[in-house]
């Protein structure tokens, strides 16, 4: 069999690429692989589909790849979930090991934001709020599970502070109960930075080592006394796990390629995205890490699927 690999990659993709998306349409995931989707179709000739199977917390999605003969032609691009569901949920209806990480589409740091009736200005005003204040910290999110749920539970693990976990399903829905007042705090995207400058919003601090390119001014957690809260969301392209290893290398090469497109560029950097310039061998790495790092906080925060 191992001859056949080059050629299996020689051939690569001989028929359209079904890249699939395990999240409804709309939201940072899907714009962004629906930006690179257009570049590969152009480098593959051949026509890329981006399919939303939204679902199960993305286990129907990420279930259909798994399933998928492992020649290249169907794609699952993910995010931190594909992590935590290994962790938060009793069985899974695939095996993690079914899919490899092929290549990284970018991450972007948590932004603490809380609505303007929170009477704080910054980290430690923060803490003192939720401890004199118990239950009164609401946190939203995008799901159980989530980047912007485990973010805040690292918080408030690391800094010993109550808080009230609010899932939503999404972004949007969160955001807009955010902005409404229903709830008063969650970890987002650097975009909604934009929401900052328009009063709506005020930005605590960021979950990473170094500050915003975008936002010099605003203080990281570390920077704050809180080393342990460096949290960001990621995205990914994920194969069968029998993929040929060059097939493999070919997608990462040329999913690398579009990330410096100019216009993939400007998606990114509007959106708070940083592309890390993975190898298939540190992306592979920094999933491993991830569900160390995930393991530890979950079962410390005793956090139980929904």
């Amino acid at each position: 069999m191992a001859p056949m690999a080059p050629a299996q990659a020689e051939n690569f993709p001989a028929r359209t690429v079904q890249i699939v998306v395990p999240f409804p349409p709309g939201g940072l995931t899907d714009g962004l692989v629906r930006q690179l989707a257009t570049e590969l179709g152009k480098k593959w000739k051949q026509s890329v589909v981006v399919e939303n199977r939204g679902g199960g917390g993305t286990t129907i999605g990420t279930a259909q790849v798994a399933r998928a003969e492992a020649d290249g032609h169907t794609l699952l691009f993910t995010s931190t979930g594909f992590v935590t569901n290994q962790i938060l949920m009793k069985s899974l209806p695939y095996e993690p090991d079914a899919l490899a990480p092929v290549a990284m589409g970018g991450t972007a740091a948590n932004v603490l934001y809380v609505h303007p009736s929170v009477p704080v200005q910054d980290v430690a005003g923060l803490l003192a709020y939720a401890k004199a204040h118990p239950g009164e910290l609401k946190f939203a999110s995008t799901g159980n599970g989530s980047s912007p749920h485990l973010t805040a539970e690292l918080l408030a693990s690391e800094a010993g502070i109550p808080i009230l976990h609010v899932p939503y399903k999404g972004a949007g829905p969160a955001l807009a109960d955010l902005l409404a007042g229903h709830v008063n705090a969650m970890f987002h995207f650097p975009a909604s930075l934009a929401l900052v400058k328009q009063g709506k919003l005020r930005a605590i601090a960021v979950a990473a080592e170094e500050r915003l390119v975008e936002a010099p001014d605003l203080t990281t957690f570390p920077q704050a006394g809180l080393p342990g809260v460096v949290s960001g969301s990621w995205f990914g392209f994920f194969a069968p796990a029998g993929t040929p290893d060059a097939v493999k290398d070919q997608i990462h090469r040329d999913v690398s390629e579009a990330l410096k497109v100019p216009h993939v560029q400007r998606y990114m950097r509007d959106s708070g995205l940083v592309d890390t310039g993975m190898t298939r061998a540190q992306f592979a790495a920094f999933i491993a890490n991830e569900r160390s790092k995930w393991e530890r906080v979950i079962k410390a925060r005793n956090i139980r699927s929904e």
